[in-house]
């Protein structure tokens, strides 16, 4: 049977300015391939100018001086550009249930992703989400919360998130994945996570 590892993080969990990069580098050269998992959730609601561009390209010579990654890219995927609506959470919302109660469902619609941020900013709660349907004060979500958000922590929920098919990538070679957010006038900071599920064995 195939042995796939799950949860391989290429980029942890950050955020990005605009006018910024982010590397990450999948080591798949004793693998036999991998799926590669890119999200991308906003930290503002103005709208981005360009989008933030994703490229995946393999490298050649193991990631050296000479490696050649400038070689055109693999795959490239870009976020979309529009504002996003913003709402936090005023009731408490357990892990494991489908609802997300929150203070305000305007601007959101379902089949929405959306991105779950702590307050302030910070992504001990961050999980990204698909709207399955909207009534008032809730938003049900296509499957259960992962963490529980609480009415005290009021955590921030924003719409044009940005959750990608994921890239099949073949093995023996290394990747590198790139976050380009340097091209944009408008936009505010975003929260970024490129994680993979490697083919062992």
């Amino acid at each position: 049977m195939p042995n796939w590892s799950d949860n391989v993080s290429i980029i942890a969990v950050t955020t990005l300015a605009r006018g910024s990069t982010s590397r990450g580098v999948l080591d798949l050269r004793t693998k036999y391939g991998s799926f590669i998992f890119n999200k991308i959730g906003r930290g503002g609601t103005n709208a981005l100018s360009n989008g933030v561009v994703i490229l995946v390209r393999r490298v050649l010579n193991n990631d050296g001086a000479t490696a050649g990654a400038v070689h055109p890219f693999f795959t490239s995927q870009t976020s979309g550009t529009t504002a996003a609506s913003s709402t936090t959470v005023n009731s408490d919302s357990n892990s494991g249930q489908s609802t997300l109660n929150v203070t305000s469902i305007s601007g959101f619609s379902a089949g929405d992703y959306i991105c779950i941020q702590d307050s302030g900013g910070g992504v001990t709660r961050l999980e990204w989400q698909r709207v399955s349907k909207t009534s008032a004060g809730v938003l049900t979500l296509d499957r259960n919360l992962t963490f529980t958000h609480s009415s005290v922590q009021a955590d921030t929920i924003r719409s044009a998130a940005d959750v990608f098919a994921p890239i099949f990538v073949d093995g023996g070679s290394l990747y590198e994945v790139i976050f380009d957010y340097g091209d944009d006038s408008t936009g505010d900071t975003v929260t970024i996570s490129s994680l993979a599920q490697t083919f062992d064995s």
